[in-house]
């Protein structure tokens, strides 16, 4: 029976956590951190469902200790599925050893004071957290202690706000809408915690951080179609979009072409034509300096920059940067770009123009210097 009742009560969390172990599962061998991830995030969820219907149990059986060991896991785990949501929000970054202190830190707090209650032999420790009482019908109440009972909400609290900076930083710009799906979790998840405070439940969190989750996940999914798959910058769709939504709003175009890949590609294979083009992607991504810029990959060797606002002298400094972060590899690029100056009567089309011949020119002294037959692009 009470299986029975367990089962029942968690149909839409086990509906859930099927799906993203589905997922997760499907994707492992080409998106492994991430299905590991959604794996994590299901297996945490399901325990989490076992915890809440083990402490209901050891309420109603009278079990005291069996419930203060299931509740102080409970507030163990509930700040690790949004430890999750941010390690899986924050892919896309390297992670720094600051990101690392402020994310596990808080869990490793969390962790020494709901283990405090364990130790309901020590006087001076009981009550602390919380306790357990028994009484004369042969049941046990919850009840909550000192302030340091709602650790495990604060810092669940401390992990949204974290979400939310993670937000604002990977979407900036022109895409800076694309966060407004996560902001939503991040303002659904902070309703349902603070609804747990006032009500003194503790059963919430766990479906609705699902579902934020499910939702999180297609739209990762959405975010990713709008990416060249290998170098993960923006396809040449999102450049044909964002040129016909903010044409008059450029300022300024880099094209970059990288040199010699289709001999690299003809003489050592695709994979080392693929390591080329994954270089030359990762240093245009790092070397932009305003959020108003955008980065492109076109096609095969051709890469593209946009600047919506900002001064000629940030741009060349981005191409400046490009090039001698280029330098330090093996690989070579054409540079050409163009700013159109505010008294400029210039169309996009006239600019993008002025840039690709600038490339082109750039390209001809690559293989005059280097000695290299033109046709081996």
């Amino acid at each position: 029976m009470e299986l029975l009742r367990y089962l029942a009560n968690n149909i839409p969390l086990f509906s859930i956590c099927a799906v993203m172990i589905y997922i997760a599962f499907r994707n492992l061998r080409f998106r492994r951190k991430e299905s590991l991830y959604f794996l994590a995030f299901s297996t945490i969820l399901v325990f989490l469902s076992v915890v809440v219907e083990m402490e209901k149990y050891s309420q109603r059986m009278g079990y005291v200790m069996v419930g203060t060991i299931f509740t102080s896991l409970g507030y163990i785990l509930r700040p690790c599925l949004l430890f999750v949501f941010i390690l899986l929000a924050n892919m896309e970054y390297k992670r720094t050893r600051a990101f690392y202190l402020l994310t596990l830190i808080p869990l490793g707090i969390n962790l020494i004071i709901y283990l405090i209650p364990l130790f309901v032999g020590v006087p001076a420790l009981r009550g602390l957290v919380f306790y357990y009482q028994a009484i004369e019908d042969g049941t046990a109440t919850f009840n909550r202690g000192t302030f340091l009972n709602f650790t495990s909400h604060a810092i669940s609290l401390f992990y949204l706000a974290m979400l939310v900076y993670v937000s604002t930083m990977r979407f900036q710009g022109k895409h800076r809408r694309d966060g407004i799906v996560l902001i939503i979790c991040v303002a659904i998840i902070f309703v349902t915690v603070t609804t747990e405070v006032l009500t003194n439940r503790n059963d919430l969190l766990n479906v609705v951080c699902g579902v934020c989750m499910m939702i999180n996940y297609i739209f990762i999914l959405s975010v990713n179609s709008s990416r060249d798959p290998l170098t993960n910058l923006y396809d040449r769709r999102t450049y044909y979009e964002d040129v016909a939504r903010f044409k008059s709003q450029i300022k300024g175009v880099i094209q970059i072409d990288v040199n010699g890949l289709k001999f690299l590609n003809d003489t050592y294979g695709h994979d080392a034509g693929d390591k080329a083009l994954l270089t030359v992607g990762h240093i245009l991504a790092n070397s932009i300096h305003n959020a108003e810029m955008c980065v492109y990959h076109l096609s095969g060797d051709e890469f593209l920059i946009l600047m919506f606002q900002g001064k000629n002298e940030v741009l060349e400094k981005t191409v400046s940067d490009i090039k001698l972060a280029v330098e330090e590899t093996e690989y070579s690029v054409a540079i050409g770009y163009y700013f159109v100056n505010r008294n400029e009567n210039v169309t996009y089309e006239v600019a993008l123009k002025k840039a690709e011949e600038l490339m082109y020119s750039d390209k001809e002294r690559y293989y005059e210097i280097s000695g290299n037959d033109r046709r081996r692009r």
